[in-house]
């Protein structure tokens, strides 16, 4: 009804409470004695209502939201004060808006229109020459900033009746103070045609544009011209990261290279590809490899850090060899740091692995603090009779192929 009257209110609040809170307060309603007639408010009705209320908002939210962007919920279980509050700071702030931009329209000036219920379609119509571009960013520093993704209005300005969308807030305060310079009558820099300019492409797109050849031999151009054009900085791009340009396509390496290729094209479009190419990854065959290949290529990283731990630890287990008690220290790190086990697993032999690091302390301990002269059990700290006694238990008790499992 309002859309028909032509009324768009600024500013939409909607009180979210869930069916529990309401019913607690229709119940302290209920026992107010200065109620002049009774109301429809108990725990059914109350849940009827909220069962038909959220029913019928949903399309109204989601008009308000998606086409005029105004609308703003707020945590009814908050303290009344500070909802009203927030609401009239809100609501402060976009009259103070409404009123620079009718102040600014008055001047001739350039005008922000954030916050001014703008309809999509509406500013698809009112759009000026520079269409989604940014046109501080293509004069600044040429650059086609493509800002057709941002739904928001808060980066966009009016000037002489047309609409012009900003990167950011810096450059929207550049545009404002100096509209003429970004968007002059007669423009300095045009955008190029719309067959001239850059489009992201998704991966099922660039999948249905097989048997198109990948420009650059799948490299990524951003990455090897950025880095010097080494050597080391051919990179294959990535499927997912497609963008065509001039009828051709390219893979870049991430997010961060695409979106420079999108703003800088002219940059990166047409470098040559060097003679020498990286060879070719292909995937190995692991089963095919000889013994030692094999290692090599599945648990050579796992091996590498386990012998470094037990050079690093020096372990010496009592009443066992030294390389019985390495190989078992060994077998322990391999098991507590095995990244295809459950963490059930690794935590089960991540605590063997201490308690057999302990241990193995124990006869530097002992060697420490044991003196030359016999001292009597009682003349002898407790914690030095606790592993005295579990140095020599250990004797009966050394590690087994069990041990491992």
């Amino acid at each position: 009804l309002l859309v028909e009257k032509g009324i768009i209110p600024f500013k939409l609040f909607e009180l979210e409470c869930d069916v529990t809170e309401c019913t607690i307060r229709a119940m302290k309603d209920r026992s107010d004695l200065k109620r002049p007639y009774p109301l429809p408010d108990s725990p059914e009705a109350i849940a009827y209502k909220n069962a038909t209320y959220q029913h019928e908002i949903m399309p109204v939210r989601q008009w308000y939201t998606e086409v005029h962007k105004n609308w703003m919920a707020l945590n009814a279980k908050s303290n009344k004060w500070l909802i009203w509050d927030r609401i009239l700071n809100e609501t402060a702030a976009v009259t103070k808006k409404i009123q620079t931009y009718l102040e600014r329209k008055s001047f001739n000036k350039a005008a922000s229109i954030a916050d001014l219920c703008i309809s999509p379609q509406e500013l698809s119509n009112r759009l000026g020459e520079y269409v989604h571009y940014c046109p501080v960013s293509l004069t600044l520093r040429d650059e086609l900033v493509d800002c057709s993704a941002d739904t928001k209005t808060d980066y966009i300005a009016e000037y002489r009746g047309r609409y012009y969308r900003m990167t950011g807030p810096k450059e929207l305060e550049l545009f404002l103070d100096d509209p003429e310079r970004y968007a002059p009558l007669e423009p300095r820099k045009l955008l190029p045609p719309p067959n001239r300019r850059p489009h992201r492409r998704t991966e099922a797109e660039a999948k249905a544009m097989f048997p198109k050849p990948i420009e650059f031999a799948g490299y990524c151009p951003v990455t090897y011209l950025d880095g010097g054009k080494k050597y080391e900085c051919l990179v294959l791009g990535q499927q997912e990261f497609a963008v065509e340009y001039r009828d051709k396509l390219y893979f870049l390496l991430n997010e961060e290279a695409r979106e420079k290729f999108m703003r800088q094209p002219e940059k990166y479009w047409n470098i040559r590809l060097p003679n020498k190419l990286p060879p070719p990854k292909n995937p190995i065959d692991l089963l095919n490899l000889p013994c030692l290949g094999y290692l090599e290529q599945t648990v050579a990283t796992a091996i590498i850090k386990s012998l470094t731990a037990t050079g690093c630890f020096k372990p010496k287990f009592p009443f066992l060899s030294v390389q019985a008690s390495a190989l078992t220290y060994m077998a322990y790190h391999l098991k507590a740091y095995n990244t295809k086990s459950s963490d059930y697993l690794r935590r089960k032999f991540r605590r063997k692995l201490y308690i057999f690091e302990e241990q193995c302390e124990l006869i530097s301990y002992l060697a420490q603090k044991t003196t030359v002269r016999y001292k009597e059990p009682q003349k002898r700290s407790p914690d030095y009779n606790v592993k005295y006694e579990t140095f020599f238990a250990l004797r009966h008790n050394v590690p087994t192929l069990n041990w491992l499992t």
